[in-house]
């Protein structure tokens, strides 16, 4: 056949089942007539028999013993053939549009439907829910771990390096863990006392003043401290006043001003009473005097050996309270006074035999600090004070903290190596009576400042004061005490010609001593240096955690350092000796 002629074939065809599509009724044609009531019902039932016989074939319930008449069945088959000619049959045929509809307009596979019908049958949890909270908790915590091994390594590079850092036995600073836990609670009473113990560099409360009032403005606490019951260096935070001339005598001053025996008192110096006295105390109102040394609310007088009835009226404002200890005693006593106020002024009238070692002037809780100024002292006197009334009156004092500013007075007469030694021992005896008769309180040695004279008609250091500074660093240490360098804050050699240049002046034109200028900025070192430790210890305390972890690591960085080493030193032992024996052999052969 023609291909023209299979083309118009093809073309006809499709015309007529078009028209076909067209023409044919939506509803369709219907052929056959419907079966009457009761012949529907008869080819049910018939319908049934034949399915309940072919259910019982198939199940094997069918009693294959019993037989089946052929005529039962051909009668089934013929009865269901008769309703199939009785049943109407409709047909239809697509409409012109559904022929040329697509069958099925979703293009999605049945393997995407499955999946996404697996997908919705899956319980999902979200990553960014607990599994991310915890990612990003690990992260933060790697984040502060990494800034606290920053912060440790600065706070030991501090410890370590710096100028200005406190000098421990072992490089042990956790020594100065108990006293940080008493200045801590210490706001909370009783008040913690701190000695300052010094030389013409601390008179007039020079230096002491500034660390003072900075410790009572972190740890609380008010008041000017202990003072003598007759100073008669002034002093810029406290005037004092007596109404009558009564003997002092002082544990490092002249022959005539020391006493037959050593009841000198924790400010080693003592007045003897007897008949009456009144003594005035009045912190100045002067800007040059810090804020919380000028008013305080509780008054111990200090005392020892009492005849019968010692009286002591103190009087503030317009009350007075007088208190008597009617026994003579031999004793070191306290009489107390806590005041319901502040107060910037007090009098004291005293009549009896009594031996007077000082007042203390400070608030109900926090700290105090006492200035104890000796001029001409190299800080050698401690063991000519009776340990049991220095050890009672520190104990009362509630003392923990014990600074000895010295060395400078002895600078002078140290003309060998051999006066350098034998000053470092004196120290060291000190410390030990210090430590064994109050061993509750940290002691900070701290050295002397540099100090100039003319040598060859130029002003340079002075000799051998570099070695003395290291030799009492060397007794604090050997004798469980810390040490503060001074004179390498202050710059080290040659140093104090610049504080004496410097504008304003830092220091005096004696080229010994300070300005106040310079020694409140002295004291402001020795503060950032101390609060450096105390703000070390807090950070410790606060991530305990990490410290102990980190702790460990360094214990098992030195272990293996330590299994390593022997192995390495072995190693260059052999090296040696191979070396050794390689130039003998070289020796031989050239022979």
């Amino acid at each position: 056949m023609k291909a023209y002629i299979s083309l118009i074939f093809f073309v006809s065809l499709m015309a007529a089942l078009a028209l076909l599509c067209e023409i044919f009724p939506d509803s369709g044609i219907t052929i056959g007539a419907k079966p009457e009531p009761e012949d529907t019902v008869v080819a049910k039932m018939d319908s049934l028999a034949l399915d309940s016989i072919e259910d019982a074939r198939l199940n094997g319930t069918l009693d294959t013993t019993v037989a089946i008449d052929d005529d039962s069945i051909v009668q089934y088959e013929s009865n269901f053939l008769d309703q199939l000619c009785k049943e109407s049959i409709t047909l239809t045929f697509p409409t012109l549009k559904q022929a040329l509809s697509k069958r099925n307009n979703d293009k999605e596979s049945a393997e995407s439907k499955l999946k996404k019908a697996e997908e919705e049958l899956r319980l999902q949890i979200e990553k960014d829910s607990l599994d991310k909270v915890r990612e990003e908790q690990m992260a933060q915590e790697e984040k502060e771990r990494k800034a606290f091994e920053d912060t440790l390594k600065s706070y030991i590079h501090f410890a370590e390096k710096s100028s200005a850092r406190i000098y421990f036995p072992n490089n042990d600073f956790r020594m100065m863990d108990k006293l940080f836990v008493s200045l801590q609670t210490c706001n909370k009473g009783p008040v913690v006392h701190i000695l300052h113990y010094g030389d013409s560099q601390i008179e007039s409360d020079r230096i002491t003043g500034y660390i003072r009032e900075q410790f009572q403005q972190k740890f609380g606490g008010f008041g000017p401290g202990t003072c003598p019951a007759i100073q008669p260096i002034r002093s810029y935070t406290v005037v004092q006043t007596f109404s009558d001339s009564i003997p002092r005598y002082i544990a490092d001053g002249t022959m005539q001003q020391k006493l037959p025996d050593d009841h000198y008192g924790v400010l080693a110096q003592m007045a003897k009473l007897k008949g009456k006295v009144t003594l005035g105390y009045t912190t100045c109102n002067s800007s040059k005097v810090y804020n919380r040394a000028k008013k305080f609310s509780q008054v111990r007088l200090l005392v020892g050996n009492t005849g019968e009835n010692f009286s002591a009226k103190l009087r503030w404002g317009k009350q007075d309270s007088t208190q008597v200890i009617e026994a003579a005693t031999p004793e070191f006593s306290v009489i107390t006074w806590k005041l319901d106020t502040m107060v910037t002024s007090v009098k004291l009238d005293l009549s009896g035999t009594a031996e007077l070692y000082g007042v203390a002037m400070d608030g109900k809780s926090g700290v105090a600090m006492d200035n104890i100024p000796l001029r001409g002292s190299s800080g050698t006197f401690f063991t000519r004070i009776s340990s049991h009334l220095l050890s009672s009156a520190m104990k009362e004092l509630n003392v923990k903290l014990i600074l000895l500013e010295f060395g400078g007075n002895y600078t002078p007469h140290i003309y060998s190596l051999d006066r350098v030694e034998k000053y470092k021992q004196m120290i060291a005896s000190q410390i030990r009576y210090l430590r064994n008769l109050h061993p509750g309180a940290m002691i900070i040695l701290i050295g002397p400042a540099d100090m100039s004279q003319k040598i060859n008609g130029e002003l340079q250091t002075y000799p051998f004061l570099e070695e003395n500074i290291e030799g009492m660093k060397q007794a604090a240490l050997e004798n469980g005490a810390a040490f503060w360098d001074m004179y390498q804050v202050m710059g080290g050699r040659n140093s104090m010609i610049k504080w004496v240049d410097h504008v304003p002046a830092w220091a005096a034109s004696d080229y010994i001593h300070f300005t106040p200028t310079g020694a409140g900025r002295i004291a402001d070192m020795f503060v950032q240096s101390f609060m450096n430790y105390y703000d070390y210890y807090c950070f410790l305390k606060r991530n305990k955690k990490w410290y102990d972890e980190w702790q460990a690591k360094e214990a098992e960085k030195a272990k293996q350092a330590a299994q390593t080493a022997p192995t390495t030193q072995a190693t260059q032992l052999k090296q040696v000796n191979q070396t050794t024996t390689q130039v003998k052999q070289g020796k031989q052969v050239k022979k």
